[in-house]
């Protein structure tokens, strides 16, 4: 009975993680309804940055309560440029899978995005630092640090790393199965990376280095 109230408490306590993660954004996209600067504008903005807090502070001490891999503290280059190219070849592969399948040329996750900038100038700002800085690091601490080592034992990988891809995907707008793929692998990739160099920094430098390209690719649409 006890391994039974233990797993179903982790369970609620991802699902309740999983669901804050996305809060931040949320109050962003709230915020972003008005194109002027305005003291709704502001407190909006305190509150998703207040809500990143908590949560990175949450998952952070989730993280190392159940943490089961031997931190190396060390920054892997090579394994997060190799992570990185492993992400475009699959977005790639899959972006014109979608296209020729489902004719959609932009997941409806980027296209979530894409609606939040240009449009209030103080969310825009605030959202592209938080997309490279906040948001991998609350993600990865919450679908990495956490998820894979609350549910597994230090010695399982492939169930891990699976089940971290598709929760991660689960995260993301996704309309048909290809765009699931795609966020999957992303998840899994990270995931990888995570477990190859022992340090959560890793995947949060991939994710940051991801989001940023996508960040800016998406600017250069707009302003163009």
């Amino acid at each position: 009975m006890s391994k039974v109230f233990s797993f179903v408490r982790r369970v609620g306590l991802m699902v309740v993680l999983f669901v804050c993660v996305g809060l931040p954004l949320t109050a962003m996209r709230i915020a972003d309804r008005s194109h002027q600067i305005t003291i709704k504008t502001i407190i909006l903005i305190i509150i998703s940055l207040l809500l990143y807090y908590f949560i990175i502070m949450w998952a952070r001490q989730e993280y190392h309560n159940h943490n089961q891999l031997p931190i190396m503290g060390k920054i892997n280059l090579k394994l997060i440029i190799g992570g990185y190219l492993v992400i475009l070849a699959s977005e790639y592969i899959l972006g014109m899978l979608d296209l020729l399948i489902y004719h959609q040329t932009e997941t409806a996750n980027n296209q979530s995005l894409m609606a939040i900038l240009g449009g209030n100038p103080l969310v825009t700002v605030v959202f592209v630092i938080s997309a490279v800085v906040l948001t991998p690091i609350a993600e990865e601490l919450v679908f990495r640090g956490v998820l894979m080592n609350m549910f597994f034992k230090s010695n399982t990988f492939w169930p891990k790393v699976i089940l971290s891809g598709i929760v991660f995907s689960a995260g993301h707008l996704s309309t048909n199965i290809i765009s699931f793929l795609l966020y999957c692998v992303m998840g899994m990739t990270l995931a990888y990376v995570y477990w190859k160099s022992g340090d959560i920094r890793n995947s949060m430098l991939l994710h940051g280095l991801n989001n940023l390209v996508a960040v800016l690719l998406m600017l250069s649409r707009i302003l163009n």
